[in-house]
């Protein structure tokens, strides 16, 4: 039986949260292969990266949940986290005012 994006996505958050990174991060890469802007896949992907400290393999994924759906307030601190996570200050200062005045 096949999954669908919501069943994939929910499974993949379950293993996420139960530490099982391998399985989140493949059900994940599933859900962006028949959706590559899939927001919430997207995030998720680029949150397992920044734990496994490879913040510069999360930017262009928190960038892409961003370009998804920018009012999700957890996709901008993402991002932002992972750019000074990869001392991209001035970046992360700009995105964090334009967060701001656009709030």
């Amino acid at each position: 039986m096949e999954l669908t994006v919501e069943q994939a996505l929910q499974q993949g958050v379950a293993a996420h949260k139960e530490g099982k990174v391998q399985d989140a991060e493949r059900l994940y890469r599933a859900i962006l292969e028949s959706q590559p802007s899939h927001p919430d896949a997207n995030h998720n992907l680029g949150v397992l990266a920044v734990s496994v400290n490879k913040a510069e393999t999360a930017l262009p994924l928190f960038k892409t949940a961003l370009e998804a759906n920018p009012k999700i307030e957890q996709f901008w601190l993402s991002y932002i986290d992972a750019l000074i996570k990869e001392k991209q200050f001035e970046n992360a200062l700009i995105d964090f005012l334009f967060l701001y005045q656009t709030g």
